[in-house]
């Protein structure tokens, strides 16, 4: 899908113990404040989680809660009623995000301008647990591997921290629910034919801002101004891939909190696992702006997430931080056997 972003808020005044609040929340940090995390990834996914909200990793092939359709009665939807086409699809990635499905474990690679890891990641029902693996591709040296086997057992032994990370990201799974739950209002949309994917023939929709939508949180106003496309596969009703690009201006409280220039582009795609059903494959933003009116901000991320498997629905905190210390490093991670507590 190809999205692009640009705002008509209307802000009310913010009190200014608020203002200074978000300066030092902003801090560098660009809008991670404003438009919140993936939950599983903390991906800067400032932006990408107000849009790639509905994207979240699926539930196993053989848990899935998707709604499943005949692959002709989707096509007829999207030419007949394409937004009822799209709110089936927002509601299946509601019903496999993040909180609502089976954990899984995947290993995650995240490019920024400055830094380049990859982790291998356990979700439990107390939140999740990373392991860096490689820095710039390469495996961690001995001194490294040691520095994050102790972190491991330090977290590990601190419930006061596994605990402000579990609150944490239940609290930006419920912001994620809000703004999903209101994406199939933010948009017309309209059927544009078929595109071939490496899961096979998906629906093409294109979409364009709902000129009646009024936004009901800050971080919901950046819907107002964006257009491009979604592809759907038309027998489980997921969401394969959204492309877009800024086509306007989006501010933030008057400019005040942030502001984010035409031309940015993001990328989102999914895949069908072998083992864990429909998952987040890829996710790239290219975002140019400023925060608090002056500071520049230019957020360049490329994040790649492979190698997905199931995990036992039982394992809490350190289960996936005992599993995560038995893993060799040299390891290949789809070679390491699950242990069953």
């Amino acid at each position: 899908m190809r999205l692009r972003i640009g705002d008509c808020s209307k802000a009310g005044p913010i009190p200014v113990a608020r203002l200074r609040f978000l300066r030092l929340k902003l801090r560098g940090c660009g809008f991670q404040h404003i438009l919140p995390p993936l939950p599983s990834r903390r991906l800067p996914w400032a932006l990408f989680f107000v849009l790639a909200l509905s994207f979240l990793p699926s539930a196993r092939a053989s848990s899935d809660s998707s709604a499943k359709a005949t692959p002709t009665s989707a096509w007829s939807l999207a030419q007949s009623d394409p937004h009822a086409l799209v709110r089936a699809a927002v509601e299946n990635e509601f019903n496999n995000s993040y909180g609502h499905r089976p954990p899984v474990r995947y290993l995650f690679r995240k490019k920024t301008r400055n830094l380049d890891t990859t982790k291998e990641i356990v979700e439990t029902s107390d939140g999740g647990v990373a392991r860096l693996v490689a820095i710039r591709n390469q495996p961690l040296s001995a001194a490294q591997t040691q520095a994050e086997i102790e972190r491991l057992r330090e977290l590990a032994s601190d419930p006061a921290a596994q605990q402000h990370r579990n609150r944490s990201e239940r609290k930006d799974a419920a912001q994620l629910a809000g703004i999903m739950r209101v994406l199939p209002d933010a948009f017309l949309n309209q059927f544009a034919g078929s595109v071939e994917t490496p899961n096979g023939p998906a629906i093409r929709l294109t979409f364009t801002p709902n000129p009646h939508f009024s936004p009901p949180t800050l971080e919901s106003r950046i819907l107002t101004g964006i257009r491009g496309e979604i592809w759907i596969d038309p027998t489980d009703l997921r969401v394969v891939q959204i492309e877009g690009r800024l086509f306007r201006t989006v501010d933030y409280g008057w400019g005040i909190l942030g502001t984010l220039y035409p031309g940015g582009t993001i990328s989102i795609e999914q895949t069908r696992t072998p083992e864990c059903g429909w998952q987040l494959a890829h996710l790239n933003l290219n975002l140019v702006g400023r925060a608090l009116i002056l500071k520049p901000l230019n957020i360049v991320v490329d994040e790649t997430a492979t190698d997905y498997h199931s995990v036992p629905k039982n394992w809490k905190f350190t289960d996936a931080v005992d599993w995560l210390l038995q893993m060799p490093a040299t390891t290949p991670t789809a070679q390491i056997e699950l242990p069953h507590p």
